[in-house]
């Protein structure tokens, strides 16, 4: 019976082992390990597992030049190898991939991440007038439009498809509005969506808002020079409408100045910038600043043909320059607005022929160059980016004029890690009047504002320019400050022969208590870094600026020659002072160092000070150009000085009020003298 139950038992066993071999042994005509393989965005390979029985091959579902299947072939278990080109820089994408063997088939996706996907737009609502026409709106995204998807939430009055025309161009997205004949107001919901290849939807949503037709029965139309000189300060009583070209961009970062105020001292209020609308006359001849009632009413685009209702609005007239601002427009005032069907085009002019008409004007300016080109378009401490608003650059022509040209510090390309050009050229923009107290306040009868970097078309060498350097200053040379000579010392000029020096100190005075390095802030960056923007020994600096022995002031000392140059010769300096340093100078020139005569008067404005920024603090330093008389060229020694005026000075709590320090620093971080080829 023992020997029966053995035999038994191992029949038992052997089935088990049979029935375990049989389980687990894994045969299929075809499968694959996963049906989603998702790569990186680098180009690289990835290997799919592939189970089969006998043959199999691979193959994408449809041309894909970005995939390349290195092994796409095999038997039995095996790998097919896929390379994917790089996709850094754009979207993710995804291909198909279908397997093939023992009469089936299956199909894998193969995902390649990209870029994150980003659509924004900026504003919440967009209103639009009766008479309809093209708005945009500023949208950031790297989605094209036609892989979006587009959905209308039209509202209960019924209408639908009068919005239309969709386009995303140069960072805005455009729309087209048809007149509205109903006699209540509509709007709709524009939804835009993207869902991408990782199966991520990206979306944001537009609602359009469009007024009811209105009557501007009896409305008479009035030119510019009617409303410049006629209207009186006030409300605009009279049933009236101006019809004009508009030159500003609705959502462009530089169209005005954004304000400072003593409560917001060390923030912005850009509501300026986003209400700003310029408009000049049909033939460019003459403009008007408007002042939306909100940055919604602004749907003004460049170049747009339009008409304006003045009745109800305010007006304000301004002098020295004479200027007009309208304020208090809404969409209600818009009577008419068509897309430009030409280019507008700028009248060209010289600084000098630039009259108070031509303000709030498209223009260009002719044969014109930056006076410091150095650096970046906005030279500041860049640690002071959300206290302040624009940097003045200072440009000059070929006869003798200067101006500022204005860049707000959202502009895209102020900072791009290019240096300004050093060449002339032209610069177009709108002429505009502002005052900053931030540079001394009155910063000349005009400036510019451009609104791209294509608007600035100056050559960027230096050798392609109207004007010559006769001698340079640009840094603190601080590898000869131990020894300094009269060859080598660290006010040696950059270019040409020349001498820098305080009137108070010795020549070659580079001690601790002489002339110091300093700094200055034209680093080419784009975003704040450690060093906020700044160079060092990009300047120079020194005390004392007051001699109580003759109760006259200091001053800075430049020599050059200007023998056998017969064209005129110019003066650009770039400076500021510490709390309690010179800030009143006056600029003289001479012949002999001895009669001495007035190029103006000047302010270097106080350094910024980070734990309580005045208005009238300057983050970074001020660029002036002094343009000298005739009798300055072909003097064998020809002497300038930047004298301290008077005993004016700041405090860490105001712009006046202070009392002239001996241990404050007044430095330069740019001294040239040039002159017309």
């Amino acid at each position: 019976m023992g020997k029966y139950l053995f035999i038994a038992a191992c029949l038992l066993l052997g089935m088990i082992s049979c029935r375990k071999t049989e389980d687990y042994k894994f045969s299929t005509p075809l499968a694959i390990d996963t049906r989603i393989v998702r790569v990186g965005a680098a180009a690289d390979t990835t290997r799919i597992i592939v189970y089969a029985d006998g043959d199999w091959k691979m193959e994408p579902v449809a041309e894909t030049p970005w995939l390349l299947l290195q092994t796409s072939i095999g038997h039995g278990k095996g790998d097919a190898l896929v390379e994917v080109k790089d996709n850094s820089g754009q979207l993710p994408r995804a291909a198909k991939l279908v397997v093939k063997g023992g009469g089936k088939s299956d199909t894998i996706v193969l995902q390649q991440k990209g870029i994150t996907p980003l659509l924004a737009i900026t504003d919440e609502t967009a209103q639009t007038i009766a008479n309809g026409g093209t708005y945009k709106s500023a949208i950031n995204t790297n989605v094209p439009l036609d892989l979006m998807t587009v959905g209308y939430g039209y509202d209960s009055t019924g209408a639908t498809n009068w919005v239309s025309g969709l386009q995303i161009k140069d960072g805005y997205l455009f729309f087209k509005v048809d007149t509205n004949q109903l006699a209540t107001a509509r709007s709709v919901a524009l939804r835009l969506s993207y869902l991408d290849a990782l199966g991520t939807t990206t979306k944001d949503t537009i609602l359009i808002k469009q007024q009811p037709g209105m009557s501007y029965e009896g409305a008479v139309q009035k030119d510019f020079a009617y409303v410049k000189q006629t209207l009186a300060n006030g409300v605009i009583n009279e049933n009236i409408y101006v019809e004009g070209i508009v030159v500003s961009d609705k959502g462009h970062p530089n169209i005005a100045r954004n304000l400072n105020t003593p409560s917001n001292k060390h923030n912005l209020d850009k509501t300026e910038n986003s209400i700003a609308v310029y408009v000049q006359s049909l033939d460019g001849s003459s403009g008007l600043y408007f002042r939306t009632k909100t940055p919604g009413d602004n749907i003004f685009n460049f170049n747009d043909r339009v008409k304006i209702w003045l009745k109800g609005t305010s007006i304000q007239q301004l002098q020295n320059p004479s200027r007009t601002i309208i304020s208090d427009l809404d969409v209600v005032h818009i009577m008419k607005k068509d897309v430009g069907t030409m280019l507008l085009q700028p009248r060209e002019k010289y600084m000098s022929q630039l009259t108070d008409n031509d303000l709030y004007t498209y223009v260009k300016l002719k044969e014109v160059e930056i006076s410091v080109p150095s650096g970046s378009f906005t030279n500041i401490n860049e640690g002071y980016t959300a206290r302040m608003d624009c940097y003045p650059t200072s440009i000059r022509d070929i006869q003798g004029s200067s101006m500022y040209m204005l860049t707000n510090l959202d502009v895209p390309y102020r900072r791009d890690g290019k240096r300004v050009p050093q060449g002339s050229g032209s610069i177009t923009g709108i002429l505009v009047h502002e005052e900053y107290e931030r540079y001394g306040g009155d910063i000349g009868r005009y400036s510019i504002r451009h609104l791209k970097r294509e608007d600035i078309t100056l050559n960027d060498d230096r050798n392609n320019g109207f004007s010559n350097v006769l001698a340079e200053w640009s840094r603190f040379k601080t590898e000869y400050a131990a020894t300094p000579t009269d060859a080598q010392h660290p006010l040696t000029p950059d270019i040409g022969t020349g001498r820098i020096y305080q009137s108070g100190k010795k020549w070659l005075d580079y001690t601790a208590n002489g002339i110091t390095a300093t700094t200055d802030y034209n680093a080419l960056i784009q975003e704040p870094t450690t060093n906020k923007g700044a160079v060092a020994n990009g300047g120079w600096g020194t005390k004392g600026w007051w001699n109580n022995t003759t109760n006259t002031g200091e001053y800075w000392a430049i020599e050059v020659s200007t023998a056998g140059i017969s064209t005129p010769v110019s003066l650009q300096i770039e400076g500021n002072t510490d709390i309690g340093g010179p800030r009143n100078f006056i600029a003289e020139w001479s012949a002999d160092n001895a009669s001495w005569n007035s190029l103006g008067s000047f302010t270097f404005e106080d350094v910024a000070n980070w734990s309580n920024t005045l208005l009238t603090q300057v983050a970074g330093l001020k660029v002036l150009n002094f343009q000298l008389p005739q009798a300055a060229s072909g003097q064998e020694h020809l002497y300038i000085r930047l004298r301290v005026a008077n005993k004016n000075v700041g405090t860490t709590n105001a712009a006046t009020g202070g009392t002239l320090s001996t241990t404050a620093t007044c430095r330069l971080a740019h001294v040239s003298v040039k002159y017309n080829k």
